[in-house]
Parts: structure tokens; sequence; C-alpha cells
């Protein structure tokens, strides 16, 4: 029977890295048959809309540019891309004009004969739609030979942003963005402070592509921002051009959950990895990030670390923040394993009783070495009660030793977070008082634990 109550899945769009069809892949191509396109994109879990970056032209053309690199394939590529589920395919990279304005027309024809959508021929975003769900995705270049494309400034992309989101704010906009610096494993501060200002101008997450290798995650305004996601089919043989992953937005009004796959490159093209091979693999992803993981069926959840659950139906978190790695694994309900890792040093593993909730990094002594903050609900022996309490840990010596084990605030802790201002950091409660009231302190670090601080003395 049918249910007419019957709710509409979230729409789930995937976004993948760049795909260059010529050199050591056609190679490939030739020798092993067009099937492996297909079967690059098959191990993918199911999903609505699949975006690729087509990097290079479907042309016969031979009007070349004049460029180390010129990339084509034949047109009949574009029927295997179908063929393996690719819904929309976009041309703003610096590679769409290597065989001139004929080369750009032709691949333009090709996948339009073959019904698949084009991103990154006008100057707006296009929109896509489930059933009740929509968003737009706006796909443009800021490389090298892109002038001909719509947008190929700073000042035009911003301009397409202002102009959606005056018009259709209630839909969420996503930024599939070329740019950056080839085989670097971090942004450029002017992408940085670009991605600030997209944010502020309203979209919703960027995805970039184009340096070959993957760059740091964060998010800005609870938005999530990956600088690189890599190569998806390439003849990537520079050192970590062949480790990558995709992204997968699930959207409803908003997007509801953002999530991640780790692959490898093998032999060009994509495989996914054993359970021990993402772990390693997505510790380099995240090395330079400021974001929490936690596994979900055979993929990751991207969250702020602010945001983390200790709740969630998964046994494993990764978190990485202020350059440091901590993976937390659960044993049961009320029983943890920390390993943590700053710059290449594995600490001592800690094993942490009770039920967990914040977990913070931050230098909350100001003595410039790194601190761990967590929350954890436990009773302790000179307080019997099953309550929250901030434990704080040190990595110094390579090695985490206990800075702060205290049991007592002035009142019950309901949450804590961490403020910096002028360069020094505090600690922010919200605490639960005896008539049930939610009161906001903040407190400072006094030699040998917490001094409260006068609230109109910190400014946010």
């Amino acid at each position: 029977m049918i249910s007419c109550n019957r709710q509409e899945d979230n729409m789930k769009i995937v976004f993948t890295g760049d795909v260059i069809l010529d050199r050591g892949v056609n190679d490939e191509l030739k020798l092993h048959g067009d099937s492996l396109l297909i079967n690059s994109f098959d191990f993918l879990e199911k999903q609505d809309f699949l975006v690729i970056n087509l990097e290079g032209t479907l042309t016969d053309s031979g009007n070349i540019q004049n460029d180390k690199f010129n990339f084509k394939a034949n047109q009949d590529k574009i029927k295997r891309i179908k063929e393996a589920g690719v819904t929309h395919v976009s041309l703003a990279n610096n590679h769409i004009f290597d065989f001139g304005k004929t080369g750009y027309e032709n691949t333009i024809k090709a996948i339009e004969t073959n019904d698949l959508k084009l991103l990154g021929i006008v100057a707006k975003p296009s929109i896509i739609k489930k059933g009740k769900y929509q968003c737009a995705v706006l796909s443009v270049s800021l490389t090298t030979y892109n002038d001909s494309l719509p947008i190929s400034s700073i000042d035009q992309l911003k301009a397409s942003v202002i102009s959606f989101s005056e018009k259709q704010r209630d839909i969420p906009l996503i930024l599939y963005i070329h740019w950056g610096l080839e085989l670097q494993p971090t942004p450029e501060k002017w992408q940085t402070d670009l991605a600030n200002d997209l944010i502020n101008l309203g979209v919703d997450a960027i995805i970039g592509h184009h340096p070959h290798v993957t760059q740091s995650i964060e998010f800005i305004n609870d938005k999530p921002i990956f600088y690189s996601i890599g190569n998806y089919i390439a003849d990537a043989y520079l050192p970590d051009t062949d480790l990558s992953y995709v992204v997968e937005l699930e959207i409803k009004k908003t997007i509801e959950n953002i999530n991640i796959l780790p692959i490898h490159l093998d032999r060009y093209f994509p495989e996914p990895l054993s359970f021990k091979e993402q772990i390693s693999d997505l510790k380099k992803h995240i090395k330079y990030s400021n974001v929490c993981l936690f596994k979900q069926n055979e993929k990751w959840r991207v969250e702020q670390t602010l945001n983390v659950n200790f709740s969630e139906k998964t046994d494993l978190w990764l978190i990485s923040e202020e350059n440091t790695i901590s993976t937390i694994k659960k044993l049961n309900p009320n029983s943890f394993l920390l390993s943590f890792q700053k710059e290449g040093v594995t600490a001592n593993v800690l094993n942490l009783h009770g039920l967990l909730s914040e977990f913070q990094i931050s230098d909350i002594n100001n003595d410039n070495s790194t601190d761990v903050l967590i929350g954890i609900s436990k009773k302790v022996k000179f307080d019997p009660t099953d309550k929250k309490r901030i434990n704080i840990y040190t990595f110094k010596n390579q090695a985490l030793e206990p800075l702060w084990l205290g049991t007592k605030f002035i009142h019950e802790i309901q949450s804590f977070s961490i403020i910096k201002h002028n360069n020094l950091n505090y600690l922010a409660t919200i605490e639960k008082t005896n008539n049930s009231e939610n009161i906001e302190r903040i407190y400072e670090w006094d030699d040998f634990g917490f001094a409260l601080t006068d609230l109109n003395k910190i400014q946010k």
C-alpha cells in the first residue's frame, strides 16, 4: 500500500573534483575501454544529481591555445559520462578554451546533445530541482585563460551572487569554483578573504577545485568551505594528487547535511577505500582544517567542532582544530578513547569515562601551549553527583598532561565555549542557577584554576 503521508526524501547532490580525459587517462581508455568511465562512478551511493568539472574540451579542433597543457577528448566520451549517472557538467575552468572558440562550442554541443545540463556558461546560478526542494549552483573560474567565460573576475562573481541573493534568498546557493594555486595544501589569503565576503553576500556553500590536491575545510558563519576537493579522473602522478574526496549535500529548504567520501586514484581512476585507508587519507585531507568528521554508513558527516554530538549513531570522530588532529573512539556510551596529534607527534591515549559533550582546542591558560577542553558528565570521588564537568589537558613534552580536572563552578555547567579578546582566551559558560535559570559567565585562567571575569570587560 502506498501511503499518502509519505515524506519526500532530501535532495542529494554530489560534487566531484577535476575530470581530465586526455593524456594518461585517454591511453588507459584506449587500452581497457570506456567502461572505465562508467566504473568510475558506480561505487558512489545513489544521488539525485551528480556534478563534475570537465577540465578540457570535447572536440576535433586543431586550433590549439598557446599553453603548456591542452586537453581534449573525443565527443563520444560524454555518452559514457552520461551513462555513469552524471547530470551536470561545469565548463568554468582554465582549459575550456584550450582549442579555441571552436573547441568550446563543440564541447557545449556534445554535452547538450547527450541531455546533460551545463554549468558555467552563463553569468547566473542554475536552479536544480527535485520535487519541492531546490538549490542553485553557480559555477565560475578565477584562474588563467578564462577571460571569455561569463564570470572571470571577483567583481563579476560578487555581482552575480548579490543579484541572486536579492531575488531568491530562500534558495540555497552553492558556489562551484575553479581557483587557487596548484599543488598547494592550503588556500591563499585572497581566497579566504573572498570566501568571507561571498558568505556574507549570500553564498551557502563553497566547493573548490583546480589545485589537483585537497586543501583545508572550514565553516564561515555556519557555512561550509571546501577550498579544493582534488582530482576525480586525471593522470595524477605528482605527490598527493591521487588523494581526493567527493562532497554530498543533502538539501531541503536549507543544506541539511554535508558528507564527504574519500577516494584514491588508481591508474588515474577513482577507487573506494578500505576503512583503514579512509582514516589515513582523511587525516591528510583535514590536516589544516577546522572541522569535525564522524562516520555515517559509507560516508563521513562534516560538522563544526562546536556542534559535535557524541550521542550520534557512530563510534568514531576525527576532529581537526588549531593544526591538531584528535581521534575519538566510543567504546560504549560512557567510555571513550582519545588519541591526539600535533605536528606529526602523537600523544599518549587517554581513557575518558563519562558522557562526552563539548570538545574544544584552545590555549585556555594563555601560556602558548595547546590545551584540550572536554565537557564530560560523570560522578567524581568528592562529588558523587552525575553532572557535566570540564576536564582540561595540555600538550607538553609530547604528551597530554592534566591541566585542570576541577569539578565545580558557581553553578552547574550546561555548556561552554571559548572567547578570544585582545589575543587572550577566556572560558564562557552557561550555568543553571538554583532557580533553574540559565546565566552566562566568563572566566579567565588564574594560576591554578578559573576566576570569574566581569562580563562588561569582554567584548565578543
